[in-house]
């Protein structure tokens, strides 16, 4: 019988694990796709938020106790993560005038703001309107790759313990006296405390015990464009009326530096719509152009995720002895991941003696991406555009064998995709096709 089973390896998921490897406990990760991170994460924009209105949910706690931790993480397991900061725009007089107490106001809370005028925000970023009144400029809003930043927490925990079983989907959970029965496609398993980080599916789960909640799925495009540079900061306009389920998006940029326009917000009937509608795209556009003197020239993709929206906050709760929700974990839900992590494991330090593993197993240092065009005599590069080499995309092959888990943790065959040819053959080459799961090559 496990102590722990965790049910669903997105980047929540991955890092309760990440924690709970640290201790003498025996812990399983049951995951439905092939890889970590590869439902809500991936689709995710990538962002480290600074902060989330209003201050007094648990999200926004949670939020600005995860950005605070954000360094050490990516210390701890060797994750990208760049903080370059959030301007917030006052594109009208009503909104530069209250700027002096938006600042006053994010400083009561911790949030390290500072008020800039329509010079000083135009040195920083040149391409902005300039007729801008003025802004907030937060240094702490940072970029990840989500998917790498959970890959990299489930290394972690596999290395000290934790054992993951992936294309394994849940059917089924059972209270038995003193433990759970988790069922699955691949046999049942016993477990004295079962975590239900289930992303948008997690209302399911927690229906299989009993528990009631209503998801509604929010879909969220996103727009990418080529032009890398054309900001050097995450940029948003300070809004008139904020809205209360979401921050309205912004002209944001991944990791890499290409701009990343949205998200929007719309409600859909089903969890698995994730289509991108031209009227969306077109919405975006609209929205975040005026903040500009010109628009990106070349979309080169555009995608779309889907939000488990459970009312405004974040539901983690122990509705049954023994069986824990991490639910409606919507944005800022990548920020706030090593901070909710510590917060389960409180909550199930009331179940086991929590003793801590006298040797904890550390990831080896990550080449940094800078760092690859060194090593292009000693190894074959595979992806001109992101510069992934083919060591690389071999170690992802060795934990996650399937093309997917590649494309999102090295961002190989993410722009013009000419390399994609040569990661399937590789993968061919590692993974039979007749081995469990026919599209393991091609996910």
């Amino acid at each position: 019988m496990k102590d722990v089973v965790i049910i669903g390896a997105g980047v929540t998921g991955s890092f309760i694990a990440k924690e709970l490897s640290k201790f003498d406990l025996d812990v399983l990760v049951l995951e439905k796709k092939l890889a970590p991170g590869l439902e809500q994460t991936k689709s995710c924009s990538g962002i480290i938020h600074p902060f989330q209105l209003p201050f007094k949910l648990l999200r926004s706690k949670l939020c600005l106790e995860g950005n605070k931790m954000m360094d050490a993480e990516a210390e701890e397991l060797g994750f990208e993560f760049k903080r370059v900061g959030l301007i917030t725009v006052a594109n009208n007089l009503i909104t530069f005038l209250a700027i002096p107490i938006i600042t006053l106001y994010l400083r009561m809370h911790g949030v390290n703001a500072k008020p800039m005028g329509r010079k000083k925000l135009l040195e920083m970023e040149p391409n902005l309107n300039e007729k801008v009144y003025g802004g907030i400029f937060i240094p702490s809003a940072g970029v990840v790759n989500p998917v790498e930043m959970t890959a990299r927490a489930c290394l972690f925990a596999k290395l000290n313990g934790v054992k993951f079983i992936y294309g394994c989907k849940v059917v089924g959970v059972e209270r038995r006296e003193d433990r759970f029965i988790v069922k699955t496609n691949k046999g049942d398993f016993e477990s004295r405390v079962v975590i239900n980080c289930a992303g948008i599916y997690a209302d399911e789960i927690a229906k299989m015990v009993g528990y009631e909640m209503k998801m509604i799925p929010g879909k969220g495009s996103h727009v990418v464009f080529a032009e890398k540079g054309f900001t050097k900061h995450l940029v948003v306009a300070i809004p008139l009326k904020p809205n209360k389920r979401t921050k309205g998006g912004g002209a944001l940029l991944s990791f890499d530096g290409k701009p990343v326009w949205g998200p929007n917000l719309i409600d859909v009937d089903s969890k698995e719509d994730t289509s991108v509608k031209r009227d969306e795209i077109d919405g975006i556009i609209a929205k975040f152009a005026p903040l500009f003197k010109e628009t990106p020239k070349e979309i080169i993709a555009v995608y779309a995720g889907v939000r488990s929206i459970v009312g405004n906050d974040f539901v983690i709760n122990e509705p049954l002895k023994g069986f824990i929700n991490v639910a409606g974990i919507q944005s800022p839900g990548l920020t706030a991941a090593p901070a909710i992590a510590k917060m389960v494991l409180k909550i199930v330090s009331n179940h086991f003696e929590m003793r801590k593993k006298e040797r904890i197993v550390y990831l080896p240092r990550k080449v940094k991406r800078e760092e690859v065009c060194k090593s292009i005599e000693d190894d074959e590069i595979i992806c001109l555009c992101n510069m992934v080499t083919k060591k690389e995309i071999l170690e992802i092959l060795e934990n996650f064998k399937c093309f997917d888990a590649v494309k999102q943790i090295t961002w190989a065959g993410m722009d013009c995709e000419k390399c994609k040819a040569e990661i399937i053959k590789l993968i061919g080459k590692i993974v039979p096709k007749e081995s469990e799961g026919g599209d393991i090559a091609w996910s």
